[in-house]
């Protein structure tokens, strides 16, 4: 989860009618950004900077708030002087794992920042009311349920969580237990490209490292390029790029999620299964952590070995014959009655077979009549380099993926 210093004014929370608040604020900001160009407005007084970077450099997130805290000092008492309707403006600021610890822990300091150390919201978060989660209803709920605090709603079973308080009670649950970054919704103004904020802001060494890295990644042919490019989105930066960019995709996915029914959002889950389409399932991004990224330990025998293939689509029709134009033909203990020769695809034309493996039978359910599945799957390579899968089954041939 990303590390964040959360500045919070509380005199610049609300805005005032000659906008003098919002320029008190752009002022924070811009003091905050002189330490790190991912800095970004969240909402009206309140601004997040990622410190995975900064602390580096400026020697640990403690020596950073220190820092800002001193800065911070001497612009609001400026601000102040100049603007005697906003009071005394204060900037209290608290660094934690996720934007939503961050925040609270900006909210909890006085003069001195307030630093969660890593791996430590959970706890930090514990002795926090319900309310802070900015739900009334649920908190009213959990209230009357003799659960008052986040320490307390963390410690209930998340299998239980779901069903009972639904999807919105399970993001809340997992904001408790220090498992998700931020209370969707809490975010109002969109948060720009740090990579691109960086690449404006940085020093001319910086560009110059940057250049050379755009350069290497037009060297060369097309393909090349595409390589180095994606590696350039993946690699994490000195400003943690790739991270953000993570980032940033979950918290569109959450901003969906708050307009869409529960299933609107779906992630893919790996499962058992034998046949690749039945080992792929989705389910709700609010639910995605309740549920197993990997498969368990279950053998699965006839499971297709891997490599499994890149492509998994809705079965189609094929014809698979062997040297004789026979159609192939595997028996009950499994064998081809000959090696394949030529694959046709919805009836178009034949190809070569220049290579196969399996096949791998399948008997499921052989105790049912009417629910018993015979099939049998072979791994085809045709003369034009292309990999398919295919299924026997019906007394018939079907493409049911194929292989880059």
């Amino acid at each position: 989860m990303e590390r964040l210093l959360v500045v919070v004014c509380p005199e610049l929370l609300e805005e005032q009618e000659d906008g003098g608040a919002a320029r008190a604020f752009a002022g924070v900001v811009e003091i905050v950004a002189s330490f790190s160009p991912a800095t970004g407005a969240v909402r009206p007084g309140v601004c997040a900077v990622p410190t995975r970077g900064p602390s580096r450099y400026f020697g640990g997130d403690v020596r950073l708030a220190q820092l800002i805290a001193t800065a911070l000092g001497q612009t609001t008492t400026a601000l102040s002087q100049t603007n005697t309707a906003l009071g005394q403006v204060e900037g209290h600021i608290g660094v934690a794992d996720g934007l939503f610890a961050a925040v609270l822990a900006a909210r909890a300091a006085g003069d001195e920042p307030v630093v969660v150390p890593a791996g430590g919201s959970g706890h930090f978060l514990a002795p926090w009311p319900v309310e802070v989660l900015e739900r009334p209803e649920l908190a009213d709920l959990l209230r009357r349920l003799g659960i008052r605090t986040l320490g307390a709603f963390a410690a209930l079973p998340t299998r239980h969580v779901l069903g009972r308080l639904g999807a919105e009670g399970s993001v809340c649950h997992e904001l408790a237990r220090g498992m998700r970054s931020e209370l969707p919704g809490y975010r109002l103004v969109p948060r720009r490209d740090p990579a691109m904020a960086a690449g404006s802001n940085r020093g001319a060494g910086n560009r110059g490292a940057g250049n050379r890295s755009a350069g290497n990644g037009s060297a060369g042919n097309g393909k090349t390029g595409a390589v180095t490019t994606r590696a350039q989105v993946h690699q994490a930066g000195f400003w943690g790029e790739a991270a953000e960019a993570e980032a940033r995709a979950e918290r569109a996915l959450e901003h969906l999620e708050q307009l869409l029914p529960p299933d609107g959002v779906v992630v893919g889950r790996l499962q058992g299964g034998r046949g690749p389409a039945e080992r792929a399932r989705l389910v709700p991004w609010a639910g995605r952590r309740l549920d197993p990224a990997a498969p368990g330990p279950e053998p699965w025998p006839g499971q297709l070995p891997a490599p499994a293939p890149v492509s998994v689509m809705a079965p189609v029709r094929a014809s698979v014959v062997d040297g004789r134009g026979a159609e192939l033909e595997v028996s009950a203990s499994g064998l081809p009655s000959a090696p394949p020769e030529r694959l046709s695809i919805g009836g178009g034309p034949w190809q070569p077979v220049t290579a196969w493996a399996g096949p791998w039978p399948v008997d499921e359910r052989w105790w049912s009549r009417r629910k018993r599945r015979r099939r049998a799957r072979m791994q085809l390579v045709t003369a034009g380099g292309m990999a398919y899968l295919v299924v026997r089954e019906d007394a018939g041939w079907w493409v049911e993926g194929a292989y880059d």
